[in-house]
This record gives C-alpha cells, structure tokens and sequence, in this order.
C-alpha cells in the first residue's frame, strides 16, 4: 500500500494547481494550454458509464478482471471502486482489495484497452476532520507491448518520477468548458490528482462522502461555488482566469477549511457561490481590467462579506 502522507510531498494545500480546468482561448494570457484529464492511448477515459453507455470518445466499460481472469462489473461502494458479481449480488473485491486487477474497455477503432488498477493509497482531506480521500493509481497495458504500463494521468511537472494518482467520483460529470456540474448515478470521472475535481474531493465537497461536521454531502450548489472557485471562473461563464501553480488562500463559509495565509481584507480576492464571484478585488493571476473585459463585478467590502450569503472567501497571495 502507498503510504498517503508521501504522495503529496512538496505539494501545498492552498495551491491552485488546476489543471483539468484550463482555457486559453480568450482573453487571458499565461492560464494553462490545455487539458489534464485521464487518458489511455490518447482516448479520454476520465468520463466512464457503468452501464454500458458510451462516452464521448466511444469508450464503453465491458468489465473489470480478477488477476486469476474472472470477469465481473465494474460498480462502486461509496467513494471505492468494486467488482460487483452479479449471479450473487455481491462485491467480490472493492477498493485496496482491487489492486492487480484490470478494467476492460472497449473503442471501436483502438479495440480492447486495458486499465490496471496498480496501487492504492489515502490522502488526508484538506478540511478539518474531513474524511480520508481514497486514491488510485492506474495505467494502461501498452497495445504494441503489453509488459508495458504506462500511466493514465500525466505528470503535471512533466519530470517522469512523479506517481500520479487519481481519485474517483460517482454520480457526477463536470464540463470542461463551462465548469456545469450534472448529476448522473449511472456515471464515474476519474480525477487525476492535482486538478479541480480532485482538489474539490480532498476538500470535502464530494458527492459521496458527509460534508465535514454534516450528516449529508455538500449540495449541488455548494459543489459548483466550490468548483468555480477553484478554477477561478469568476464570470460563471467557463472561463478559468487561473494557472498551474498560481497560489490562493481559501476559506469556506463553514469553517472546515482554513487557509494556509494571511486574511487581511487587503488582498481579499473574490466571495463565492454557485454561479462565480460575486465580488472581485484582487485577482490571483491577472489583472482587474482582464477579468472586466468579460464580465462587470463590483469590489469586495466588509459589508458584503457579512451580509451576502457566499461559500467561499479567497485571498489573492502576494
């Protein structure tokens, strides 16, 4: 088993190292150049359908295999991948228990892809007395040599020697391009470590797992204000203002995640909900100006904070 406190060394808990969510196609210079989501021979898997539907690459899930060759479905059992039997109803192996095993996929021109399930680990939530985020890592059998894994998420520092992990969410899809959250049961997106919906897992907004402190998941509402903050879509409109690496304090209305900085009003970013910033001050990459050529957002003041129902606040780091 890996060990959880290792796999994110060096890594701060306050980053915003977004990387499923970038965009460069207008008006903000410097934000990232593309997307991070989990692939297998250039075929995106991070969308898959428990069900049999295809995604929108065409990869349809046919199964999940034993090491021994038995075949069973792929289900999940909370926030844990499962291999379901379905002659008996039960789970034959969920979660650490899965590790050696193969997910089986299939694409019309690529054929059989096959995922394994390499390790498995947990990371520390990064809201207090938030639950442990269940961690996996995967790769793909190379089709021209099958000896050979190669990793299904890449490596964000592009150095080779990085174990990149992902972590699994059920029953949620998250749009690329304009940040929406859907609600779907018969679906899973795999998140790749370090990008918006893993990040927005670890900090205790999963759809699968009690909010901190609650006997229920965060709400939809409280997700997408936490997914839009990340990404810093403060037009709600999709467009991440935001790059690898840029560096913001958060902390959410609850309570249950501090930030790692300062909270002088000063440098007080934006106020957060569901449909982006509802104030802006200090940007955390670009300009004011930048973030106006879109959209018209008032400055931040104590008054609002105090007053206007929000999610988070977010501080602009010096």
């Amino acid at each position: 088993m890996i060990c959880s406190v290792g796999l994110l060394a060096g890594a701060c808990a306050n980053e915003d190292d977004e990387l499923a969510f970038r965009d460069t196609t207008t008006g903000c210079n410097n934000c990232g150049n593309g997307s991070n989501s989990a692939k297998a021979n250039g075929y995106p898997i991070d969308q898959l359908n428990l069900y049999g539907w295809p995604n929108d690459a065409g990869i349809t899930v046919t199964a999940i295999k034993s090491p021994l060759g038995s075949s069973y479905t792929l289900r999940t059992s909370g926030q844990e991948l499962g291999a379901w039997d379905t002659t008996t109803d039960t789970f034959v192996a969920v979660g650490e228990d899965l590790v050696g095993w193969t997910i089986k996929l299939y694409e019309e021109k690529a054929g059989l892809i096959e995922i394994e399930i390499v390790d498995y680990g947990t990371v520390p939530s990064l809201a207090t007395d938030g639950p442990d985020v269940s961690i996996y890592e995967l790769a793909y059998h190379n089709p021209k040599n099958y000896g050979e894994l190669l990793p299904i998420c890449p490596d964000p520092e592009e150095d080779g020697d990085d174990l990149i992990m992902a972590t699994i969410v059920r029953g949620e899809l998250y749009d690329d391009e304009t940040k929406d959250i859907t609600v779907n049961g018969e679906w899973i997106t795999i998140a790749c470590e370090l990008n918006a919906v893993y990040k927005l897992k670890r900090l205790g907004y999963g759809p699968n797992q009690n909010f901190p402190g609650a006997s229920a998941p965060a709400t939809l509402d409280q997700r997408q204000a936490t997914l839009r903050m990340i990404t810093a879509d403060y037009c709600g409109t999709g467009y991440s203002f935001t790059a690898f690496g840029t560096h913001v304090g958060w902390v959410n209305d609850a309570g249950t995640v501090p930030s790692a900085y300062g909270t002088a009003w000063a440098d007080v970013e934006a106020l957060w909900d569901e449909d982006g910033a509802i104030c802006l001050s200090n940007p955390r990459l670009v300009s004011l100006g930048v973030v106006q050529n879109q959209c018209t957002l008032p400055l931040c003041t104590t008054q609002m904070a105090a007053t206007v129902p929000h999610e988070w606040t977010t501080w602009s780091v010096p």
